[in-house]
């Protein structure tokens, strides 16, 4: 309901929005009341809707590539049943939802695209995949062009497998081209910003915080809190004063967690907020969007060229010494936080750096590299 009044303030500013879901459990057409489907669907002036299904996405766009795994698979035994059964890569779907959006961004009919996201886990494991991703193709896709060449005409007598043909690797290789702009698009924080929809409970307000950590270790600019489901001073007796008071101490600690990000509370309602009416009640009761410009586009990652080598700072909010675990593999930094990992491909000029030292201080990780030194790994 949140990213739909946003979509819906800013289709009433006179910007032409699209809300896009990218959720397997669509809920964009249960909010606005009406059927929405893969295809773009109207509902009012400035404004569109789409559900996206990426298993049709998957097909239709990137069609040789599904058909040349699949035979891959069905030549090993892995998918007897690949002509009756619609093929899917397992954890994929979201992936391509997301590709779909360069679409929208690259057509320009759009002046702004408001994206509703499944829920924190689920998001998360999303928005790091266009770079683990692309990182796995990247070190791949060379070797198995090659491979591909080679051992296609013998594979399939020798081996029994049927190996991806050139159009298959062709897809392969646009799909690893469209993810780059993919991050391109996601991690500039002038074009794309994430904005955090929470509510005022003790466990969510710990959820959202890590989901702050996270998002900025992976590089995406937050540029707001929305915190739902508030209880409105009338409210707040009988039954509801407990809950209230747990509330009031619950947004005390977003407030001071969040200072320097800007925050809105949306009322919790007598009544359900859906179709077009509901909507427009929710917008209205959310701030100007001037209020998250105001955001700091944070630099999240930065190198700095030191006497003795260079320096690597990570912006990690929240991040605890503890959880945080720091190494060196091969020409990567692994950094892995709680329990989500990023493998940062380290520029050419510090191929033969060593990490001397680490410090976390004030959600700044900053990694110095010794030059002189050679990577033992």
């Amino acid at each position: 309901s949140v990213a739909a009044a946003c979509a819906w303030g800013s289709a009433s500013r006179g910007s032409r929005t699209l809300v896009v879901s990218t959720d397997a459990a669509h809920s964009i057409g249960d909010v606005l009341d009406r059927r929405i489907g893969p295809d773009i669907v109207h509902v009012v002036e400035n404004l569109d809707a789409i559900e996206l299904d990426a298993d049709r996405i998957m097909e239709t766009e990137y069609g040789d590539m599904v058909r040349g795994i699949t035979s891959m698979m069905g030549s090993i035994g892995a998918a007897d049943a690949a002509d009756e059964v619609p093929f899917s890569l397992p954890g994929f779907d979201g992936l391509f939802s997301l590709l779909k959006l360069i679409d929208y961004a690259e057509s320009g009919e759009y002046d702004s695209i408001v994206v509703e996201c499944a829920p924190t886990g689920e998001t998360l494991a999303l928005l790091k995949f266009p770079e683990l991703l692309s990182w796995y193709v990247e070190k791949w896709l060379p070797i198995g062009k090659v491979a591909v060449r080679v051992l296609s005409p013998v594979s399939k007598k020798i081996l029994k497998v049927e190996l991806p043909d050139k159009h298959a690797m062709s897809d392969i290789e646009r799909l690893y081209a469209r993810l780059l702009d993919l991050q391109a698009l996601l991690k500039d924080g002038e074009k794309t910003t994430v904005r955090v929809v929470t509510l005022p409970e003790k466990m969510v307000v710990e959820e959202t915080k890590r989901n702050y950590l996270y998002l900025n270790l992976f590089g995406y600019r937050v540029d707001g809190v929305i915190v739902n489901r508030v209880l409105p001073v009338e409210a707040a007796t009988g039954f509801f004063c407990e809950w209230a008071d747990i509330q009031h101490r619950c947004i005390e600690e977003l407030e001071h967690v969040f200072a320097e990000v800007p925050m809105a509370q949306v009322p919790w309602y007598e009544t359900d907020i859906c179709g077009v009416a509901g909507i427009r009640r929710l917008s209205e009761a959310m701030p100007d969007e001037s209020t998250f410009e105001q955001a700091p586009n944070v630099e999240h990652e930065r190198y700095e060229k030191t006497e003795s080598g260079w320096r690597l700072s990570l912006f990690v909010p929240l991040a605890e010494k503890g959880s945080l675990e720091l190494y060196r593999a091969g020409a990567d930094l692994v950094v892995r936080i709680g329990g989500f990992t990023r493998c940062l491909p380290l520029p050419n000029v510090l191929a033969g750096a060593e990490v001397a030292r680490a410090k976390l201080e004030d959600g700044l990780l900053t990694v110095e590299f010794d030059q002189e030194a050679r990577d033992e790994r």
